[in-house]
């Protein structure tokens, strides 16, 4: 049997908008409330029986599977500010100090793109003073931790 042979010509990662992620959604959170007084699951809480089945008599009200057919569903809260995940703030930091604050290039000579790998490029980008595409001049990133109580 010949293995099948296929070239990808590229990969796009990225986040979800907050209008996408309230489209796919199955069910929007608007309550901490796990369960009501009868031990059902309440609408609207975070074990909503749209997000998938739970328990092995309930079925999922999302696609009618039981407990091991259903994968779940993804659901949505809306929060009063934009929140990031702490573990994300290193690598946007990284990617912020990387790339053309002006055209969005990334802050490599055309030759070196080509000879280093992923995290070599990354490292000798984000000391880039200059654009080598515009021109810009690129200024310092700072992170700063602004917390509203």
């Amino acid at each position: 049997m010949q293995p099948i042979k296929k070239q990808i010509k590229a990969l796009n990662f990225s986040l979800l908008s907050p209008e996408k992620i309230k489209k796919i959604s199955s069910a929007k959170i608007i309550t901490p409330e796990l369960y009501d007084m009868d031990g059902y699951p309440v609408d609207g809480g975070l074990m909503d029986l749209r997000l998938g089945a739970i328990d092995p008599g309930v079925r999922c009200r999302t696609c009618g599977g039981r407990l091991k057919e259903c994968l779940g569903h993804p659901g949505s809260i809306e929060l009063a500010r934009p929140v990031i995940h702490v573990k994300y703030v290193p690598t946007i930091y990284m990617f912020l100090r990387s790339y053309c604050k002006e055209c969005g290039h990334i802050l490599l000579k055309p030759g070196d793109v080509e000879k280093l790998n992923v995290t070599q490029r990354l490292k000798k980008s984000k000391d880039a003073k200059k654009c080598y595409k515009c021109g810009a001049n690129q200024e310092k990133v700072k992170i700063e931790n602004r917390q509203h109580l």
